[in-house]
């Protein structure tokens, strides 16, 4: 492993590329990066957990409860959000989880640090992520459908 391709791995760089084109390509809806803001207290979360020799960290998506709903209008094409189930969100919200963090764990391995990534799973409210001492934090803000919505993102390299 090259030691200074973890301290150089431009997480926001990637991460900006991969969310407009997971939400382009998978729905078809458009996205676009936006200024930081507060998110809505009604929002649904995935995280997803990446280990390796050399990195370890989590992923985040964090999307206001209208926007998952609206996604789920958009795959299922039901007459209306109101008639989407939780499950559905969450089915939803995980999924795209996975594939943003499956596209930066990719990129990882392609930068020869290879990690491995866990299922995703669903945390429904309002939450601040604290990560420990030594984590690199970032965050970047995203709209779509008229709903600004978060991708988080903690990496430790070892």
């Amino acid at each position: 492993m090259n030691t200074s391709t973890t301290t150089r791995f431009p997480t926001g760089e990637h991460i900006m590329f991969i969310v407009p084109n997971v939400f382009e390509t998978m729905l078809a809806l458009p996205v676009n990066a936006t200024d930081p803001g507060r998110l809505p207290d009604e929002r649904v979360s995935g995280s997803l957990g990446m280990v390796g020799d050399h990195v370890d960290g989590t992923v985040y998506l964090h999307v206001p409860e209208a926007l998952a709903r609206a996604i789920v209008g958009v795959i299922q094409q039901p007459s209306s959000a109101q008639n989407v189930s939780d499950r559905d969100v969450h089915d939803v919200v995980g999924e795209l989880t996975n594939m943003i963090g499956g596209s930066l764990k990719s990129l990882l391995n392609d930068a020869d640090i290879p990690c491995g990534i866990s299922t995703p799973s669903v945390i429904r409210g309002a939450f601040t992520v604290q990560p420990p001492p030594g984590v690199q934090a970032e965050k970047f803000y995203f709209e779509c459908l008229g709903h600004r919505f978060a991708v988080e993102v903690h990496l430790q390299f070892n």
